[in-house]
């Protein structure tokens, strides 16, 4: 038997309990293992394991390193580097019962998802998942997803709007689509595709929150998100909320630089940067 084709029946068992993470707690970063760091707010922090998981989280991997997040509602998801991947929506208490949705710029990652439900979003694919496992990989010219196990909705991203409609992917299919090409579809794992995959995402994904029952580490703010780190962010489809996060960077000159670079990308910061060109009060012409 295929190591995916184990792990997803080792997962199917547990698919239908919910994670052992502290009610408290909306997810944890239960592995942490080689170079992640993590943007909150205009810094970043070294990743470490035991810290929780917040949305607006926007993680980026070295080179094979590995971090694991496991949610109190929505399953968990391991991410393997070189990746980016920012967490969009994180259920909790409090907050309506949707869907976790994390947003994979680039890398592999796996998906374990449980009610009410998990989002993947990439360049080039979106994949929506209630009680299924996922392995995907994606990048802004291509996207790969294999179903391990549950039926979930894969479907192409619409640049603005609302995405078209999405259709269900059954188990044992791997999706692939690049460029503007739509999706080809074939019903095994094909060798050659096996032989890519990270070797940690070849196993069920480990249950650990259970060992992090005592108080979260403090994560040390470091060094504040440059234009570069940001760029790709800021002109995807969470372009407004980096927007509004990032604006108190403009007062660095570098990253003004970079935003003056491509002003009309970013009409909300040329009003503030600019506000001459958008004033309506004129002198009245002289007769």
């Amino acid at each position: 038997m295929k190591p995916v084709y184990l792990c997803a029946l080792v997962w199917l068992a547990a698919l239908f309990c919910p994670l052992s993470v502290a009610a408290a707690d909306t997810a944890l970063y239960t592995i942490v293992d080689g170079d992640a760091r993590v943007l909150r707010g205009i810094a970043w922090s070294k990743l470490v394991p035991g810290a929780r998981a917040q949305e607006g989280d926007l993680v980026e991997l070295a080179e094979r390193a590995q971090i694991q997040v496991e949610m109190a509602r929505g399953g968990a998801i391991n991410v393997v580097g070189p990746a980016s991947v920012y967490a969009a929506s994180l259920p909790g208490d409090g907050k309506a019962a949707g869907p976790a949705e994390w947003a994979l710029s680039r890398g592999w990652a796996k998906a374990a998802a449980t009610p009410p439900g998990l989002r993947l979003r990439m360049a080039l694919a979106t994949v929506e998942a209630a009680d299924a496992i996922v392995l995907v990989h994606g990048d802004a010219a291509s996207a790969r997803i294999f179903v391990e196990s549950g039926a979930p909705k894969v479907g192409v991203p619409a640049a603005r709007g609302k995405d078209a409609p999405a259709r269900d992917a059954p188990a044992g299919e791997l999706w692939t689509r690049s460029g503007e090409k739509p999706f080809t579809v074939e019903s095994h794992m094909p060798p050659g595709f096996v032989a890519t995959i990270p070797r940690p995402l070849l196993d069920a994904l480990p249950r650990l929150a259970p060992r992090f029952a005592g108080p979260a580490p403090t994560l040390t703010a470091g060094a504040e998100v440059t234009y570069a780190d940001a760029e790709s962010w800021l002109s995807g489809p969470y372009r407004r909320a980096f927007v509004r996060r990032l604006t108190p960077r403009l007062s660095d000159p570098e990253f003004r630089a970079g935003v003056e670079a491509r002003i009309g990308s970013y009409p909300e910061w040329d009003r503030m940067l600019h506000p001459e060109k958008y004033a309506t009060d004129k002198a009245p012409a002289a007769k």
